[in-house]
């Protein structure tokens, strides 16, 4: 008899052990991955740092298949959006400060239009309908802000626009940052010997810095490839400028110097097809390719094999580390396709957040929330928060 229920006991501690994780729980067989989302800066807000210090320690493999940290091999539940802004006509980029969201809306994007059809508009965080701050832009795309301007990069060239007035003079300041590949632009804040200066990637084969102090900016030019080469995803990082280059003889994920003290040089030459990059403390993600073969990866940066957290897209960018997850943007027609989550099982997938929208559009962290431009033209465009 008291074998038998010795017997029945070791027989219930066996299956306890196997018993499958909660939803939601990370699981005993693997190490958790906390997360954060101290690398990922708003798309052109004000950048202190972009994501740690740490140095890239070297070239890093190709990408092959792996799970995301901390993702689950359950299909996340929908989450329902805040409409912040509808009725507008193609929004495309977002940028904030403490107490404003603002928006790039380019309406038309054709460049020979006789007007410029584009506006920057403002919604206030306390309340209220947006505003139109600046109107006259020529497909505006990327923006930042800093405390006093709203700096807008179009087709004819990079703007300064004055938040309190909206005036914004009748030239670019820097009038070389013109015919840009829209869509595939960055504008980033860093500091510079004790002054602000930017850091523009205009899509096509420039990377510049422009020092904003003074009434007649200065300009650099921190890498210039050939003309079939397009820079994108610019990130500051302390002293340092990591950027994608695609096309040309030579694409890869690049490192430069913020002062140029030394050339570009290329540091992952497997990213062929980059089309945005982000920084956090401790990886780069990086999104490339179209057309049903683009893809989401995540390179260490210390040095490493990448991981495909997502694959078989149309045309991913943006990607977001927001507490634990990764999202991001595709180019799809209006879709809960558009605004997509990474999980980690089976390897390379990712599903729809929720809300319908065209893509790409912006997609920024403002806090423990996300902020997204779903591009549609016509008055099918708005601003959306999740959750």
């Amino acid at each position: 008899m008291r074998l038998a229920l010795l017997s029945v006991l070791l027989l219930g501690v066996a299956c306890s052990s196997n018993k499958p994780p909660v939803q939601g729980e990370p699981d005993a067989s693997g190490p958790e991955d906390s997360g954060s989302d101290a690398g990922t800066q708003p798309d052109g807000g004000v950048d202190p740092g972009d994501g740690g210090s740490g140095d890239d320690g070297g070239t890093g493999a190709d990408a092959g298949p792996g799970e995301e940290d901390a993702g689950s091999c359950e299909p996340p539940p929908s989450v329902r959006e805040s409409l912040l802004v509808p009725g507008l006509n193609n929004p495309r980029r977002l940028a904030v400060d403490a107490t404003d969201i603002y928006i790039s809306e380019s309406h038309s994007l054709r460049p020979e239009a006789p007007e410029g059809e584009g506006q920057i508009l403002r919604l206030p965080r306390a309340g209220g309908g947006a505003t139109s701050v600046a109107k006259g832009f020529f497909a505006p795309d990327a923006i930042a802000v800093d405390e006093k301007n709203i700096y807008v990069l179009d087709q004819i060239g990079l703007w300064r626009v004055d938040k309190a007035t909206g005036e914004r003079g009748t030239v670019p300041i820097e009038s070389s940052l013109n015919s840009v590949i829209t869509g595939g632009t960055d504008i980033r804040i860093g500091r510079l010997s004790g002054k602000d200066v930017l850091v523009v990637a205009t899509g096509a084969r420039r990377l510049v810095r422009v020092d904003t102090t003074g009434a007649t900016p200065s300009s650099l030019v921190l890498f210039e490839g050939t003309v079939d080469t397009q820079v994108r995803g610019a990130r500051i990082d302390g002293t340092d400028v990591w950027f994608l280059v695609t096309g040309g003889t030579e694409p890869g994920l690049y490192r430069v110097p913020l002062d140029l003290d030394t050339p570009a040089q290329r540091v992952d030459a497997s990213i062929t097809t980059g089309t945005s990059l982000e920084l956090t403390p401790t990886h780069f993600l990086i999104t490339e390719g179209s057309g049903g073969t683009g893809r989401l990866i995540k390179r260490p940066r210390a040095g490493g094999e990448a991981r495909v957290l997502a694959e078989g897209l149309q045309g991913p960018l943006f990607p977001v580390e927001l507490n634990g997850a990764v999202y991001f943007k595709d180019a799809v027609p209006r879709s809960s396709a558009f605004l997509r989550r990474t999980r980690g099982c089976p390897p390379g997938t990712s599903d729809a957040v929720g809300p319908e929208g065209t893509g790409p559009g912006g997609l920024i962290a403002d806090g423990d929330t996300l902020l997204f431009t779903s591009q549609e033209s016509g008055t099918g465009g708005a601003v959306g928060r999740v959750p």
